[in-house]
């Protein structure tokens, strides 16, 4: 097999096989640190991830987790978050949605510009810590 190996940038690995072709993203992302380009275009832009910590989940409220994001220089892409407990090694989805109504829930919020995430608990959380990944591109008219 002829597999072609090429670097990008330094930020993608190309993997160019005749069988199977994939991209590996390259990039070093570090939480509540500046965000990075994924590699990816989206819309013909340059897509960036931020990655922001949350160091403790709400007990049985909400709680707004600032981005730092100004919502009119971005469109979002994409959001993803992680609850962790690490006495017991466990991780949750946000959201979550439990059968026995023990749900934690992903919404967002707009405050002077700025984006922030909303973490809602219908139960104690505070033994969580999490991460969130927002992804986004830059609008048109920044």
């Amino acid at each position: 097999m002829n597999y072609n190996i090429l670097e990008k940038e330094n930020n993608i690995l190309v993997i160019d096989n005749p069988n199977k072709r994939y991209e590996e993203l390259k990039y070093n992302l570090k939480t509540n640190g500046s965000p990075v380009k994924t590699g990816r275009k989206v819309d013909g832009k340059d897509e960036y991830i931020k990655r922001i910590s949350i160091a403790q989940l709400p007990n049985a409220s909400a709680l707004e987790v600032n981005t730092g994001l100004n919502i009119n220089e971005i469109v979002v892409t994409s959001i993803e978050c992680l609850a962790y407990r690490s006495s017991d090694k466990t991780y949750i989805p946000v959201p979550f949605i439990s059968m026995a109504n023990s749900n934690i829930g992903l919404n967002t919020k707009v405050n002077s510009n700025i984006l922030y995430l909303l973490i809602e608990t219908t139960i104690d959380r505070s033994n969580f810590s999490g991460w969130a990944e927002i992804k986004y591109i830059y609008n048109s008219n920044s």
